[in-house]
């Protein structure tokens, strides 16, 4: 956000009693993508339908095991976004400090789902490797010093791939960090305003 941006909430604030339609514009957008969140969780629903056909076809440990465990794994994830996602739907009024109180809280709430994505998906990556490790082992697929060469080239992978995960994160991290920063700002500003 810039301070030209700012200038121009504030002039509109004083100017009417409505909120700015950038500010609303905003808002909406956000809301777009908090349900678009939650229509994205077809794909993990989808992942797990596939583990339970898995595990029905293949009836072995492993494969119960990691039905079992994605399906744990799905709950959990919906349980803790359906509680983030709690209370950052609609502002409380429709006045300018509202709609920057629930920017506020939407930045706090998605600050808060990145750290829990980072530890969810590193958690679930580990299970995945260990349940796929027992699978690959009770099917004695390692029996030479070239098959435990692939399993641990495989493993670096995804250790890669999470590392590279945590690295963009970091980026949004930073970057929400910065909004929330400068949300905190302006509603001390329009509180100041508000006051004086």
């Amino acid at each position: 956000m810039k301070d030209d941006e700012l200038e121009v909430w504030r002039r509109q604030w004083h100017s009417q009693p409505a909120v700015p339609i950038e500010l609303i514009r905003k808002v909406e957008r956000q809301t777009l993508y908090l349900k678009l969140e939650w229509i994205s969780m077809i794909v993990p629903v989808l992942m797990g339908i596939g583990m339970i056909v898995a595990a029905v076809i293949n009836p072995t440990v492993p494969f119960i095991f990691l039905a079992v465990g994605t399906w744990l794994f799905i709950i959990l994830g919906t349980i803790i976004q359906y509680q983030n996602d709690k209370g950052i739907w609609t502002p409380t009024k429709e006045t300018t400090a509202a709609y920057v109180d629930l920017s506020i809280r939407r930045c706090r709430r998605k600050l808060y789902g990145i750290r829990y994505g980072l530890v969810f998906s590193t958690l679930f990556t580990l299970f995945v490797l260990v349940v796929n490790y027992q699978m690959l082992a009770g099917y004695g697929a390692f029996r030479t010093f070239e098959d435990y060469l692939a399993a641990a080239g495989a493993y670096l992978f995804a250790a890669v791939v999470v590392a590279i995960v945590m690295f963009l994160t970091t980026g949004k991290r930073k970057k929400t960090q910065a909004e929330l920063d400068y949300l905190l700002n302006l509603q001390r500003q329009l509180g100041e305003d508000q006051n004086g």
